[in-house]
């Protein structure tokens, strides 16, 4: 506006000079070419050829913005286009949205390319959270690349993705996908939303092509492989204890040693009353691999030979002496032989070692029912009074009766 301001101020006092000038003497033109002659005023022929000029200026805007049959791809007149594009993205790194999306919206179509200038375009109208805008700036790219929208689409899916649509995203990546199959970014988009949404049936069909790829790397594979079978151990058991063990056997090699998963089916099998399959299992696998996830739960197996299984405990807690896990499994064995006075000793040493909220949750509460079958009510009172402090939710402060 400034710069406006300063050329119209100069041309009115060239116009104005020139007027002042001419109005005294205004001067006498005669051109004669092959016999044809033109009398005119100098201020006349003046004015003539400003408006030649600004006719001429027009004509060469007018051409420049419409473009006609590609007129104007020359490099000499591209220039002003690109650098404007150019200015466009430095903006866009910025981070000077609206700005960043006049310039590169204002060039794409005085470029060979515009669909590059939309897909800038349609980012920084993502990051000012225009949806419209970045909508219309994907059609836009979509339509001035016919035949080679499979990127576009990608990276359209991507965004509605990031903008919390990806009931939008994944019609359209499994549409990439089948057209274009050795994509590892639509890979890995469809994988995020498959997780994300719980849908672990689908993600287990997606598995080799993410290893095929190389989309995720060893230890996530291993991790969502994990998830996905988890779920379908989950719903076999449904079915039974028969589909459960089908389920299991017909798991990878690899994942039946995942403590997850071991985990779990031991669960499942506790559920159906297979305790001598579960505790089997759970030891096992703890020869192996040490967990105090599955050595806490070998405490709730009814084992047939209660004596077997605590000489079993006993020994490991040779490797493990202040283990709280072991330690609460073992006054839980001590129990089925009815060893009141072990248990007593292992359920207080427990206490003393255990750091875990929920391991000391746990040995206050058998500690508070075995001293009340022992009579020592007090004990019991104040273990139980420790056991429901450690809750996960804990008792809201209410008013409660006077004692008697």
């Amino acid at each position: 506006m400034i710069r406006l301001f300063i050329y119209s101020i100069l041309a009115l006092v060239v116009g104005g000079a020139i007027a002042l000038l001419l109005s005294s003497d205004p001067g006498y033109v005669l051109v004669n070419f092959r016999g044809t002659t033109v009398e005119a005023t100098l201020a006349t022929l003046l004015v003539s050829v400003i408006l030649l000029v600004v006719l001429a200026w027009l004509l060469l805007f007018m051409l420049r913005v419409l473009n006609p049959l590609n007129w104007f791809s020359l490099g000499w007149l591209r220039r002003a286009p690109a650098q404007g594009t150019g200015e466009g993205v430095q903006l866009l790194l910025l981070g000077r949205w609206q700005e960043a999306y006049k310039l590169l919206v204002e060039n794409a179509e005085r470029l060979e390319i515009p669909e590059l200038n939309y897909l800038l375009a349609a980012v920084a109208a993502y990051q000012r959270g225009d949806s419209t805008a970045w909508h219309w700036c994907l059609d836009q790219a979509e339509r001035t690349a016919p035949g080679k929208d499979l990127g576009i689409k990608s990276f359209r899916a991507w965004l509605e993705a990031r903008a919390g649509q990806p009931e939008q995203a994944l019609p359209l990546l499994l549409t990439v996908q089948r057209l274009a199959p050795a994509s590892p970014f639509v890979l890995a988009q469809i994988k995020d939303i498959y997780v994300a949404q719980g849908r672990w049936d689908e993600l287990a069909g997606l598995m080799h092509d993410l290893e095929k790829h190389q989309v995720v790397d060893a230890a996530e594979m291993q991790t969502l492989s994990a998830r996905a079978h988890a779920r379908h151990l989950e719903l076999a058991s449904h079915t039974g204890a028969d589909s459960l063990r089908n389920a299991w056997h017909a798991l990878p090699k690899a994942l039946k040693h995942d403590e997850r998963l071991v985990g779990l089916y031991a669960r499942k099998l506790l559920e159906f009353g297979q305790d001598t399959e579960a505790g089997n299992l759970l030891t096992a696998h703890l020869k192996k691999d040490w967990s105090d996830e599955l050595v806490s739960m070998l405490g709730f197996v009814h084992v047939r030979n209660p004596q077997d299984a605590l000489a079993t405990m006993e020994a490991w807690q040779k490797q493990h002496p202040d283990n709280a896990a072991l330690l609460l499994t073992l006054g839980r064995l001590s129990l089925r032989n009815q060893l009141w006075g072990k248990a007593r000793e292992y359920f207080e040493h427990g206490l003393h070692v255990a750091r875990a909220p929920e391991h000391v949750a746990q040995l206050n509460a058998e500690l508070a029912r075995l001293y009340e079958q022992l009579g020592e009510h007090e004990s019991s009172m104040d273990c139980y009074r420790k056991a429901l402090g450690l809750l996960k939710h804990p008792l809201p402060d209410v008013p409660l009766p006077a004692k008697h």
